[in-house]
């Protein structure tokens, strides 16, 4: 007897069946784990474990038609206090985006260099150092 998953997910072999939405349910070995797995498309999302037996298989697709992989809300934007107390928004946060009295956000330093720049001075003098030692060997 055949296992038929619904309309909206892809046979591909008895051991993987794929959603219209890219996420997987898959007999596999995951972090040495062998079972049923149920894969997000999100990579942030976490893979869910089921028994490697068809009734693990059947958990995974009702896992999934509750919706095991729905995401969770984001954490809230920290707001940042100004000189009275007051919470200030900044532009170029999900909740302040389209807030005209939002202040800019802090700009982030890209054009300061990475590392000071070499002392080239310094490079010659180590040479002419190199050179005196040698002239005393010789010499």
């Amino acid at each position: 007897m055949s296992f038929n998953p619904g309309k909206e997910w892809s046979k591909e072999s008895d051991e993987l069946f794929i959603h219209k939405s890219g996420t997987r349910i898959a007999k596999t070995t995951y972090q040495g784990t062998a079972g049923w797995f149920l894969m997000p498309v999100d990579l942030d999302l976490p893979v869910v474990p089921f028994p490697a037996t068809e009734a693990g298989r059947d958990q995974a697709f009702e896992a999934f038609g509750k919706g095991a992989l729905k995401k969770k809300p984001k954490k809230k934007v920290e707001e940042k206090k100004g000189k009275k107390g007051k919470p200030i928004k900044l532009k170029g946060t999900e909740d302040d985006e389209n807030d005209p009295d939002a202040e800019p956000a802090p700009a982030k330093d890209d054009d300061a260099p990475a590392e000071p720049p070499a002392d080239e001075d310094a490079d010659k003098d180590d040479e002419d150092e190199d050179e005196e030692e040698e002239d005393e060997e010789a010499g």
